[in-house]
């Protein structure tokens, strides 16, 4: 049977024991990001878990270039203009304006032809620099590109579709 007393010391041991529990709960190991981490830092981690970008090249995907730089990318377009057999510009499809965008790549694209749709994997590279693209790719490319397209945002092209719908 409890009696005052044994009810006043178990109120008092309850008491006691609350701010010993409250103060455990405020270690200094969290589960939080270090200090210094900024949204933008989580922001980026998040888009790098994200899978590679398949899509239309449009106003969005050009907008947003320079968080694909690295990253493989399938992007359909048409092609705007054959530069040489390992090098082409594609500009949006019908349905958009957007500026064209260099595509390099190491085999010969010999059926390419402008107006035509396709789908081109690669990685996105931001500034184009003849010298780096040539040991990126192994092949010696056009010089003229390095004149025309310095400094441009560019893909690496892994392959090319060129059997892709053009409604996509």
């Amino acid at each position: 049977m409890r009696t005052a007393r044994t009810r006043g010391r178990a109120a008092v041991a309850a008491a006691a024991a609350a701010p010993a529990l409250a103060l455990s709960a405020c270690g200094e190991d969290t589960a939080g990001p270090e200090v210094g981490t900024t949204v933008e830092d989580i922001q980026e981690d998040a888009a790098s878990d994200v899978g590679p970008f398949e899509g239309v090249y449009d106003s969005d995907f050009s907008d947003d270039i320079e968080s694909y730089e690295g990253r493989e990318v399938r992007v359909s377009a048409d092609v705007n203009e054959v530069l040489s057999p390992t090098a082409f510009t594609i500009a949006g499809t019908d349905d958009t304006t957007v500026d064209e965008l260099l595509v390099v790549g190491a085999e010969e694209s010999n059926n390419l032809a402008p107006d035509l749709t396709v789908a081109v994997e690669g990685t996105v590279r931001l500034a184009f620099d003849l010298a780096e693209a040539e040991a990126e790719l192994g092949a010696d490319l056009d010089d003229a590109l390095g004149e025309e397209w310095a400094g441009e945002p560019y893909i690496v092209a892994e392959s090319i579709d060129t059997s892709v719908p053009s409604d996509q």
